[in-house]
């Protein structure tokens, strides 16, 4: 049925499109100015995606809505996705802050999962948001979910994925599940522990310079 409202609205679809590229493109350029005014990026790696139609089908069944381009506009924020990786947790918050500050972003929601993980040990930051696209007789707003995590956080998350396939019903073994949690938490002092390094570099150079 999905599918079928898809087919008949190429221009929505169109849309989302367009701000995926939008966005991966704002996010390139983020990078590329950071390294040359800086010469530093907080951002490692980034990858952009859209939602299939079996996605967006999967995620209206599960909220109990029926499938129609209304409800995928009011309960489908993040068809348009994009996940950012930094090496440190501190660079999360600095994305997160320079998103903030933009005119072409309106941020909807922020869930900070790096403060308050979930039960599982998952830690990320999202961000819930609208990016606006350009065109050349309106202007429209689009909503966006971008995913923020460190190199350690990107790393659990993926083995976590990958074990929720071993058990699709998310029915992993209770010490599968006890392991994740102790295995987030040493993910979590590992980012401690590299940035506090980070700091220790910085305030070093920075006496040195000033000697």
């Amino acid at each position: 049925m999905l599918e079928k409202e898809l087919k008949a609205w190429p221009k929505l679809l169109a849309y989302y499109q367009m701000a995926a590229e939008e966005l991966e493109s704002d996010l390139k350029i983020i990078d590329m100015d950071w390294k040359i005014r800086l010469g530093y990026s907080p951002i490692e790696h980034l990858k952009v995606r859209i939602k299939s139609i079996d996605s967006i089908q999967k995620k209206l069944d599960k909220k109990g809505y029926s499938a129609n381009f209304e409800n995928v506009k009011l309960h489908v924020l993040d068809l348009v996705g994009a996940r950012i990786i930094t090496s440190f947790e501190e660079d999360v918050y600095l994305i997160l802050a320079h998103l903030q500050e933009r005119d072409d972003y309106r941020i909807l929601k922020v869930k900070d999962y790096i403060v308050h993980p979930k039960p599982s040990g998952y830690r990320s930051l999202h961000v819930i948001a609208e990016i606006e696209v350009v065109l050349h007789h309106e202007t429209v707003w689009i909503p966006i979910e971008i995913q923020v995590r460190t190199l350690a956080m990107d790393f659990w998350a993926a083995t976590e994925h990958k074990l929720q396939y071993k058990y699709p019903k998310g029915n992993i073994p209770e010490a599968a599940m006890i392991g994740l949690q102790q295995i987030a938490t040493t993910s979590q002092k590992l980012d401690q522990g590299m940035s506090l390094i980070r700091q220790e570099i910085i305030q070093r150079t920075q006496e040195e310079e000033q000697e």
